[in-house]
């Protein structure tokens, strides 16, 4: 082992302390402790130990070079990180050189060539790594000051081109505005008019200073006198003053005068100093329109709403009242001042909780709802109730959403009694006849009773015999005439004709009910047809009442001569049958009313009617209490046709 390699194995911690007094002396880590002001210095003296010994111990250099590069790289970012620079850092390298020969000399080692030789290989890879990793340094810090420098020029491109697209947008606007906009500089000189202020002049910019402004461009008051230049907005924001709202009229090249609502302001540099003004004018020519056709409008409003026989209102989503006539005010109990801006609850506390719903329903949908009616219990003395028909109605802007509802009120009590009193009238007149018919059966029964016992009488003289045939054929009218009034009552009064449905077959009832007429009616022609399954549930003796009514209604307005046909079909799960005649058409405007009661046309076939009128009412009742209907079509070609459908079985009643 060489004096070095012994130095450094046996005075290591005497280097140490000679390092760190000197680094403490030239260097700056004052207040830094001992552990790092050593940092990886004992790293490195291990390292000059195994690097001297290498030799002898069969060691790599290369490989103890490369932990040397590793312990060096180490110490520079310790360093860096003190705030050395590469010179100090080299420098600390010769001081640890230095405090080891130093100690060597003291000690009177003697130094060998080839442990010199080594020593300087080691410190001098330490430092030339620093000199190198300082090269990349720099080279690293000029390559991220292009990169920032590129930054820099890129991002003062994008805000270039951003405040350029800025600009645009500002043109755009100032040009597409619907407002005037006028800019001058700070000697009052007009340099900017968009396109509305053009329209609104009536001529284009005049770089003009502000002494001619007024009669360049025609600036006056509402009396139409010129405007005084210390009155002018444009004017007074040069001098500082902010401008908002102000009338200003326009007197334009083709003679007419325009109002404007006019804003202006001062203008400023980025230091502060004043840069111009700018000034905005709002043509409020269409708004004043506005204005005054809203006015007339309110004021026909008032007027309907004063005049109006009917109760009117207008509420707000709130549901408070916005206006009233007098008419719904007596109506409510409230006068008008005292409704106006109160709402539902206050105004009509017993009603609201009823009609609340609907307003909400009808700002909600849109959708009005009319005609309803409304029944109020009256609290006062004598009691009872008033009736009131009631119609809403949503007040849309222009977007098509509600804002308000509007109420018609008209108060239909004396209607309603009025037709209460009718329907009574007409109720006990249909009992009455209801009565009377069936107390004249008795003694019907006993004149029919009577004119049969007659006719059986085989001496009876000729004479005789024809008023006994005379009497039994009007006792049967009238017997018939009854019964149909009967059905009347029972029809208006009891809920519909009843029946008794039973199993039937309508081809046998069919046939019976053509033989009784053919009987009746020995002249005219009377056809049958059937086919089909014509069995089901019903009544038989309604249904030969049915098609008896039919059968003579056809004989009484139809032409002599003339065939007339029962149809009967029962191909599907409904029966049809139906009655045809020919003859002149039955007029379309008698067509909607003829199954009422009571209704009888001109005789056209073979004699007068022998009823009351009541023969197709009575038919549409049959048909209606088996669970069908009946319907009529008549034209001049086909003749006239009622048709009955009937289902097979009667539904229940529930």
């Amino acid at each position: 082992m060489g004096a070095l390699a012994d130095l450094l194995a046996t005075r290591r911690e005497d280097i140490l302390q000679r390092f760190e007094r000197e680094v403490r002396t030239q260097f700056p880590v004052d207040g830094q402790p001992r552990s790092v002001i050593r940092d990886t210095l004992p790293q490195l003296l291990d390292e000059l130990y195994e690097l001297l010994n290498a030799p002898a111990n069969g060691e790599s250099p290369s490989m103890i070079r490369g932990q040397m590069r590793r312990t060096a790289r180490e110490h520079r970012a310790q360093r860096h990180a003190l705030g050395y620079d590469v010179t100090q850092i080299v420098r600390e390298y010769s001081v640890v050189r230095d405090c080891i020969l130093g100690l060597l000399e003291e000690t009177g080692g003697v130094l060998a060539i080839t442990e010199q030789r080594a020593l300087n290989r080691g410190l001098d890879l330490a430092m030339g790594d620093a000199v190198a990793d300082s090269e990349r340094g720099r080279e690293e810090e000029r390559r991220e000051a292009e990169e920032e420098r590129m930054a820099l020029l890129e991002r003062e491109r994008a805000a270039r081109a951003e405040a350029e697209r800025q600009r645009a947008v500002l043109e755009g606007v100032i040009s597409q505005s619907g407002d005037a906009i006028i800019v001058a500089d700070a000697r009052g000189v007009l340099r900017l008019f968009n396109p509305e202020a053009e329209r609104q002049h009536g001529m284009p910019l005049k770089e003009v200073g502000p002494k001619e402004w007024v009669e360049t461009y025609g600036l006056s008051n509402e009396e139409g006198h010129p405007l005084p230049l210390e009155r002018v907005p444009l004017y007074r924001a040069l001098q500082g003053e902010q401008v908002r709202d102000e009338l200003l009229w326009l007197h334009r090249p083709d003679g007419t005068r325009l109002p404007v609502s006019v804003t202006a302001r001062p203008l400023r540099g980025p230091d502060g100093t004043p840069a111009g003004a700018v000034f905005s004018a709002r043509d409020i020519a269409l708004r004043r329109a506005l204005s005054q056709e809203r006015e007339e409008a309110l004021a026909l409003l008032d007027t309907l709403l004063s005049t109006a026989p009917v109760g009117l209102s207008f509420l707000d989503r709130d549901l408070r009242y916005v206006r009233i006539n007098p008419t719904l005010a007596a109506l409510n109990g409230v006068s008008v001042e005292q409704t106006l801006g109160r709402t539902l609850w206050e105004v009509i506390p017993d009603i609201a909780p009823h009609v609340a719903p609907i307003y909400r329903r009808i700002l909600e949908t849109g959708e009005p709802e009319l005609n309803t009616e409304l029944i109020v219990p009256v609290s006062r003395r004598g009691g009872g109730t008033r009736h009131y028909l009631v119609s809403y109605a949503p007040v849309k802007d222009r977007e098509g959403r509600p804002l308000l509802v509007a109420v018609a009120v008209v108060d239909i009590t004396d209607l309603k009694r009025f037709e209460e009193r009718l329907r009574q009238t007409a109720e006990f007149r249909e009992r009455f006849l209801g009565i009377v018919s069936h107390d004249l059966r008795n003694p019907l029964s006993i004149i029919t009773l009577s004119a049969t016992m007659l006719l059986r009488q085989e001496a009876l003289p000729e004479r005789a015999l024809r008023l006994a045939q005379r009497i039994s054929l009007n006792a049967e009218q009238m017997a018939r005439m009854i019964g149909d009034l009967l059905d009347l009552t029972r029809g208006r009064l009891g809920g519909g004709i009843p029946i008794s449905p039973a199993p039937c077959d309508l081809g046998p009832l069919g046939r019976r009910v053509v033989s009784e007429l053919e009987v009746a009616h020995p002249a005219r022609e009377l056809r049958l047809e059937a086919r089909g399954d014509l069995r089901g549930e019903w009544d038989q003796d309604r249904l030969a009442q049915l098609l008896g009514n039919l059968l003579r209604n056809a004989v009484d307005y139809s032409p002599e001569g003339t065939p007339i046909t029962l149809a009967l079909d029962g191909g599907g799960e409904r029966v049809r049958l139906e009655v045809r005649n020919l003859g002149e058409p039955i007029p379309a405007e008698v067509l909607p009313g003829l199954f009422e009661p009571f209704r009888r046309g001109q005789t056209r076939g073979s004699g007068s009617t022998s009823g009351l009128g009541l023969g197709l009412y009575i038919v549409q009742q049959i048909a209606t209490a088996h669970g069908g209907g009946v319907e009529v079509r008549s034209t001049r070609e086909e003749g006239t046709v009622f048709t009955v459908q009937l289902p097979r079985v009667v539904p229940r009643r529930e």
